[in-house]
Parts: structure tokens; sequence; C-alpha cells
């Protein structure tokens, strides 16, 4: 109740606690909230000050929406494919596996989706008495394995963690998806209870998945997101004077970027090189039209998997998110072109284009 009661209190009082279940090491925790909440610090006039607990010292990846919801904590990151029963209509959007490699497209659509485009979305965050800024997709996602895997026929009967849509893109790919954490992944790789992790180079070193898998493949597999990058308790939200909400909006494009292209972008392929180089970690060509072939069968199917999906949790008209969030990739496809790997011009577009259009005394 104490740590409640001093999460939800008046900015110019309190420091507001930010809860991570990511390590420290990982970007998010070491490179991007930092700067974010200085920046915040600096513009309130210290006014509001944030103050960052990482390691799952406070909430794990489940319990970040409840921590977040009673005040536990002022906010934390939201994965919806943690929970998709407590947020069916995020989690349509998460669901939605987006081939290629273009982060900053998928970034900007999901986030713009989420924020503009997803009435369910909002309701539901309200219900969780959250506020949702911030967003972002992770990827590509790519198989690291223990033992090599360059065909569909050696990633066969292989067990793999996956969550949100890439259990059945796992399954058609005939592998057996292992619905775990990223946390938990460690010590079912350690433990042999799992050969493959699906998902970004960073993640290998941050949570150490790279002293266990021996190869990772060159083939992308999809992104999914948004991670909900500043989830707010609307009671903290709510004590912001407009300004106050305004810096957030701000600092919550600025994020977005980071995240995209800093994180998923430019030190992803900083880190691939890093393991190869100090783990000996292989780099293996596979059978790309192999992958490919089955990855389009995917996509032709998972609108309809989706919006069946969503319907079952009674996700008010599923179909209009889903197409959204279709027709934003399509647009932030060519506003990417211009954006390019530059974070201050994603941040700008994502401001413009997204945050301009919220009413934050509203919000």
């Amino acid at each position: 109740m104490a740590a409640a009661f001093a999460a939800s209190q008046p900015t110019s009082a309190q420091e507001l606690v930010y809860g991570s279940w990511l390590p420290a090491g990982e970007y998010l925790s070491r490179v991007a909230l930092p700067k974010i909440f200085e920046g915040i610090a600096r513009d309130t006039n210290g006014a509001v000050k944030w103050k960052l607990v990482a390691g799952g010292q406070l909430a794990d990846p489940k319990t970040t929406f409840s921590a977040v919801q009673d005040g536990l904590m002022a906010a934390g990151i939201g994965i919806a494919s943690y929970v998709p029963s407590t947020v069916p209509a995020v989690n349509t959007i998460y669901s939605t596996i987006v081939f290629g490699d273009n982060n900053v497209a998928a970034s900007g659509a999901a986030l713009e989706t989420l924020t503009l485009n997803c009435p369910a979305c909002l309701a539901e965050m309200r219900k969780l008495n959250a506020v949702p800024l911030a967003g972002w997709v992770a990827g590509p996602y790519y198989l690291a394995c223990r033992e090599p895997v360059r065909s569909l026929a050696e990633l066969k009967g292989k067990r793999v963690r996956a969550t949100g849509g890439n259990n059945e893109l796992m399954t058609m790919l005939g592998a057996v998806p292992v619905a775990a954490t990223l946390v938990e992944a460690v010590g079912l790789l350690q433990r042999g209870g799992m050969d493959c992790q699906f998902g970004t180079h960073g993640w290998l070193k941050v949570f150490g998945y790279g002293d266990v898998v021996k190869s990772v493949t060159d083939q992308p597999l999809g992104m999914t997101g948004p991670a909900i990058g500043l989830m707010l308790n609307r009671d903290t939200w709510n004590k912001f004077t407009l300004e106050q909400k305004k810096v957030h909006l701000k600092y919550a494009a600025q994020l977005s970027a980071m995240l995209s292209l800093g994180q998923f972008v430019v030190e992803e392929e900083r880190i691939l090189k890093e393991l190869v180089q100090t783990k000996g970690l292989s780099v293996l060509k596979v059978n790309g039209q192999e992958f490919d072939a089955v990855a389009s069968k995917y996509e032709a199917i998972q609108r309809a998997r989706n919006v069946e999906n969503a319907k079952k949790f009674h996700v008010p008209n599923p179909e209009a998110i889903v197409d959204a969030y279709a027709a934003n990739r399509k647009k932030w496809e060519g506003l990417s072109k211009g954006i390019g790997r530059d974070v201050d011009k994603f941040a700008a577009a994502i401001q413009r284009e997204i945050y301009d259009k919220v009413d934050p005394g509203k919000f």
C-alpha cells in the first residue's frame, strides 16, 4: 500500500517509479529511458522526475499490467501477448506479424493504430487504469538455436520460444512453440527444455542466450508490436498539468524512435558482429525459399485468424483494427523513405502524424 501511495503522489512531491522487467543492461534501461527521463525533468523544470527500477524487481512481464493498474509503480513496459485475455484488442495488433525488415514503417504503423485507430484498445487501457504512450515493434526476429538449423527439415520438431502470432507461424514451420517469457527462456535453453530462441540479436546478449545457442539464421521472420513503452498509471497521468502531459507525449515520440532505430536497427547490427567475434556464434544461410513460402502462406491467413481470435474475446469490430494497421503500414512505408536511420526525423514524424492529433486533456 505504501508503494502504491508513493507512486501516485503529485509530481511536485514525489519521484515517480518506472518498473521494468528488462535487465539493467538492455537498451531501454541502459540508453533510452535515462535520456527520456532527463528530458522530462528538464522540460518540466524538475516538477516531474522519474526513477528507473529495472530487472523485474517490482513486476514481471505479466504482472506489470496489474502493478501499473494498482499504482505499485507509476509506469512500466507492456507486452500484450503476455496477457492476451486482458488486452485482446491491443493483442490483435500485436499478433499481426509484419514480415520484412522495415522497422520504422512497422513501428510507426503499430503506434498509430493503437493510438488513433483502436477505440477498443484505449478502452482496455482505461479499464486497467492506464495510459498507453510510446510504442515500437521488436525485430526482425531470427531463429537462434543450440544446433544448426538451415532448413525446415532441420527445424522440424525443435522447441522454439514463441508468443502471440508467432505460435502459429512456428507450428506452420514445423517447430513446437513454447510459450515462455524472455526471462523464462534463459533457464529453458540452459536446461535443454528448449532448442531455439525466436527473437532479436540483442536479446542473445542481454538475456544470455548467446552463451547457450551456437548459431543464428540469416533469415528475418517478421516483427511484432507494439510494445507499450510508457504504460502510465492513469491516476499519475491525471495529476500532470496539461503542459506536463504534452512533455510526456513529446518524449513518448522520442522513446519510440530510439527503440525502433537505435535498438532494433543500429544496436542489433553491432551486437550480432560482437557475438560472432566473442562467442563464436555462427550465422547460417538458410533455404530462404522454403521459409518465404511458409511466411507467405501464414500472411494469407493471419488476418482471418486474428479477427477470429479477437471475436472470441468480444473485441468490437476487430476487422477495422487489422485493416487500419495494414493501411498504416503502407503509409509509413512511404514516410520511412524520408526518415532512413535518423532518430530525430522519426520522432518528429511520430509527433506530427500521431501525437499532434491527440488531445492530452482527454487521452
